[in-house]
């Protein structure tokens, strides 16, 4: 039924089970697995005519921290898949999350996107987050949302 399935995690434990479930999906119909973690450009908002951009400038130090991040989750869930026998392709993107998961999914025409039903900012509330709401309405392939 899936044969290309996108899954998006941020490092919340949500995201986390998410992901296991896609590979699960991708073992079960085996499907070609991606997974992506995307650096929220949103955080670093600010004019660029006020904000100078040497080498020294903070945003480069948090930007490193944030790869340095992500990349400690991509390998912990590498080492999920190597428990079931399973390879994944693994991306660090860049931008405004729905932005780029939305254009991800077009352009290389994913069958499913899974994702946790919140992340990281949403853990206490308990809803689906505004990143799962606003992808259930812009990709137009399947999407699971993972509780």
């Amino acid at each position: 039924m899936y044969k290309k399935i996108l899954a998006a995690v941020d490092g919340s434990p949500l995201s986390m089970k998410a992901a296991k479930q896609a590979m699960d999906l991708a073992k079960h119909h085996q499907a070609k697995l991606t997974v992506v973690y995307v650096i929220d450009q949103r955080v670093f908002f600010f004019p660029h005519e006020v904000q100078i951009l040497a080498p020294e400038n903070p945003y480069f130090t948090v930007l490193e921290e944030l790869r340095k991040q992500a990349e400690k989750i991509i390998t912990k869930l590498d080492k999920e898949a190597d428990k079931l026998d399973l390879k994944f392709e693994a991306r660090i993107l860049e931008g405004v999350v729905v932005d780029v998961l939305k254009e991800t999914v077009e352009k290389e025409k994913f069958d499913l996107l899974v994702i946790g039903a919140y992340g990281k900012t949403g853990e206490t509330r308990g809803i689906i987050g505004s990143t799962a709401l606003a992808l259930a309405h812009a990709v137009p392939s399947s999407i699971l949302i993972v509780r």
